[in-house]
């Protein structure tokens, strides 16, 4: 199933040509930061950072110890690490999150795990309202100390 899907994403998504897709395939490891100008299919396994302008497909069996930076993403494997995604994130129900994420549209599967800050509509959250949010919350837990 997983294999059709992200087919289609790169068919409807940002690439109209596969060729420009990048494949960390499963069984393949990087260690790294990694920065790519395109799509991204992670299938393997990433200790580094990830960055991608285009579409990022995180695949079932992927995991990654990575903050992780696209404009758009797909995730059905484990990531250890923060999400800032641009645009819409969309979470499995195989998907393994253990980290913050932001970005400006969300959807989550039932069964997929995801522990961490979550900020979804960033435009409306400029870094200031978050300030004043992350300033109450501390307020807030010092008053019931």
């Amino acid at each position: 199933m997983f294999n059709n899907r992200h087919q289609d994403n790169f068919r409807d998504g940002s690439s109209s040509d596969r060729s420009k897709v990048t494949i960390i395939a499963h069984g393949v490891r990087v260690e790294g930061n990694f920065t790519s100008q395109g799509d991204v299919l992670i299938e393997g396994d990433v200790d580094g950072n990830v960055a991608t302008t285009g579409m990022l497909t995180v695949g079932p069996l992927a995991k990654l110890k990575a903050d992780v930076k696209a404009a758009k993403a797909v995730i059905a494997g484990t990531i250890e690490g923060n999400l800032f995604i641009d645009g819409h994130l969309e979470i499995q129900a195989t998907a393994r999150l253990l980290g913050d994420v932001t970005c400006e549209t969300a959807s989550l599967g039932t069964g997929a795990t995801l522990n961490g800050k979550v900020i979804i509509g960033t435009k409306v959250a400029t870094p200031s309202v978050i300030k004043e949010i992350e300033n109450r919350r501390t307020k807030e837990h010092k008053t019931e100390d």
